[in-house]
């Protein structure tokens, strides 16, 4: 249900609407003292891809100053403690925020791969121009004008589904009228789109207009994958299009014989044009885009096929910025695929010394993720030690250990006598994500040219040791 206030579900507005080199955001706040936020820009729609990513520690006042590249609106995300905080940001002003009081992420929610942190709007208190130096009230910016729209917004929604659920008929139409009363005298371009699109969200929840006037009457009549409501409209209106909509196209071949057996993207993509709800081939290319980021995981549809197809998508797109959009999710989904390249790791051992996994190219990599403290990881430790004993010739052992405290896994490590590589998460949190890392233990067999071989791989007590044997006398290495 739409019932989220935008500001807080989305990463970023990408539009090329005013000009501008850069933008600043300072904060004072004492009880970040010391602490790390992480600024973050994304730049697809699709998948979380940064095009700006730095972190900095707030001194001892919890003072936090950053300094940030914009050549256009967009929402820059700050992540700290258990917060996920969002400001709408435009090029050529100076923001001063107010962060909420810090609260710190605790080591379960650390490791977790389904912690889900805090979304929040970050509070703006002043606004400044960097060329004239005005200054205008946080009241009278557009995150606070945004802000009062979508609490009045998360209400009308709420009376929607609650008369939706109960078989009543609410004045959607009305609702709508009442809101624009309110905001109507805002012009601006973007604040009129974004309200439109959560209009959009509104009819439909009530649940009585047809997917093709939507999209016509709220969505269209222009892509604009930059503007986070165009986004979460689209999102809300064509979540499992193909499963639903286009499941079989001319001459009776289906989408899945398309992506499968031809690889055809652009039949695919007429295929998805056809539909009443579809009035662009750049809307067509982005529901593609979203349904193959979900369809790879599926078991119907081919891994390789849908590479090939976003390859197809990366070199002939709708416009050149899809192409970066397909090149990115190609990038992304082929990370876990073998004979492809792994996610890059840049982790420390527990001297300080960063590794890569470039450095063990030569020999097999057996790479296993790990906690000190989980029953199944603690059964398979004494496997990874036999192989370092038996097998360091051909095979490096690398584990990567998700222990809170350093200084732990080194008594750890010592304590039961264990001399393979540990790499500490820590300096790179991400890797979890990165190599889908749900449960504990996890690992994946990488060749000695650095290309993944099983992904993920057989577990030492399952026999991973046979299969690696089985693996080398196939190439005739043993």
């Amino acid at each position: 249900m739409l019932c989220r206030t935008l500001i807080f579900t989305l990463l970023f507005w990408s539009s090329a609407l005013c000009l501008g080199q850069s933008a600043s955001v300072h904060a004072v706040t004492p009880d970040y003292a010391g602490q790390t936020i992480s600024t973050i820009i994304a730049s697809n729609p699709f998948i979380s891809f940064a095009e700006f990513s730095q972190s900095m520690v707030c001194n001892e006042q919890g003072e936090f100053e950053q300094p940030i590249p914009l050549k256009a609106p967009k929402v820059v995300q700050f992540e700290t403690g258990v917060y996920q905080l969002y400001l709408y940001m435009m090029p050529g002003f100076h923001y001063e925020v107010e962060f909420p009081e810090y609260i710190e992420k605790k080591w379960e929610e650390q490791i977790s791969p389904f912690y889900q942190p805090l979304a929040m709007p970050l509070a703006v208190l002043s606004r400044t121009s960097l060329s004239t130096q005005e200054r205008i009230d946080g009241s009278m910016d557009v995150n606070h004008v945004i802000a009062t729209f979508d609490s009045l917004f998360i209400i009308a929604n709420r009376e929607i589904i609650a008369h939706r659920k109960s078989g009543q008929q609410v004045n959607t139409d009305s609702l709508i009228q009442q809101l624009e009363a309110t905001f109507h005298t805002d012009t601006s371009r973007f604040f009129s789109d974004y309200r439109r699109f959560r209009y959009g969200a509104l009819k439909l929840n009530e649940g009585r207009t047809g997917l093709a006037r939507l999209s016509q009457d709220y969505l269209g009549p222009t892509v604009m994958e930059w503007h986070p409501g165009f986004i979460e409209l689209f999102r809300a209106l064509f979540k499992d299009f193909i499963f639903y909509s286009a499941n079989s196209g001319n001459d009776g071949q289906s989408f899945r014989n398309l992506v499968n057996r031809t690889q055809d993207f652009r039949q695919s993509r007429q295929l998805v044009l056809d539909h009443p709800a579809v009035w662009s081939d750049t809307l067509a290319e982005m529901i593609l885009l979203q349904e193959f980021s979900e369809l790879f995981y599926r078991g119907e549809y081919h891994k390789e096929a849908i590479l090939i197809m976003l390859d197809s998508m990366a070199n002939n797109p709708v416009t050149p910025q899809f192409g970066i959009y397909s090149a990115q999710l190609m990038k992304k989904l082929s990370s876990l695929v073998t004979g492809h390249t792994p996610p890059a790791i840049s982790l420390e051992d527990l001297d300080g010394k960063t590794w890569s996994l470039s450095d063990f190219e030569g020999k097999y990599t057996y790479l296993f993720f790990g906690t000190t403290d989980h029953y199944g990881c603690m059964m398979e430790y004494p496997f990874l030690q036999s192989y370092i004993e038996k097998h360091s010739d051909y095979l490096n052992v690398i584990n990567v250990m998700t222990s809170e405290d350093r200084n732990k896994l080194d008594d750890f490590m010592h304590r039961n006598g264990y001399t393979w590589t540990v790499l500490h998460y820590e300096g790179q949190p991400g890797v979890l994500d990165d190599y889908m890392v749900r449960a504990y233990p996890v690992a994946y067999l990488i060749d000695r040219n650095g290309k993944l071989l099983l992904s993920p791989a057989t577990l030492p007590s399952e026999g991973f040791e046979q299969q690696l044997f089985r693996i080398m006398r196939s190439r005739k290495e043993i």
